[in-house]
């Protein structure tokens, strides 16, 4: 029997195949590990094309994923910006108000203790 439909060319590394993949199981060489699955392989005919197709799927549902994650945070981390930025500027804007009323009330307490000198 061939080794036909293994989906490329097999690269042999060398060391241990552990080597190949990080600790997320991704490989991490620059070869084409296509035909290498964390999965045990069987080789009895039919399964071998699905088994791959399966952890294909899955590696792409996970990529899917990690890349609305990462546009997920963006949104977030923009939004989060947006709102500090308006809080900013009601806190700046507050403070004013607050330094004007301060003003007003200074004022205020200065014309009363002139009037009741005035009654005196």
């Amino acid at each position: 029997m061939g080794m036909d439909g293994l989906g490329g060319p097999v690269s042999v590394a060398t060391g241990s195949p552990a080597n190949n993949f990080s600790s997320d199981g991704i490989g991490k060489s620059s070869a084409d590990t296509s035909s290498v699955s964390p999965v045990p392989y069987v080789f009895n005919g039919s399964s071998r094309g699905r088994k791959c197709s399966a952890v294909e799927k899955v590696a792409e549902r996970r990529q899917r994923r990690m890349i609305k994650n990462r546009e997920s945070a963006a949104r977030s981390r923009a939004r989060k910006q947006v709102y500090t930025t308006e809080l900013e500027a009601e806190l700046a804007k507050l403070k004013e108000e607050n330094e004007e009323l301060r003003k007003k009330q200074a004022e205020l307490m200065e014309m009363q203790k002139n009037q009741v000198m005035d009654w005196r």
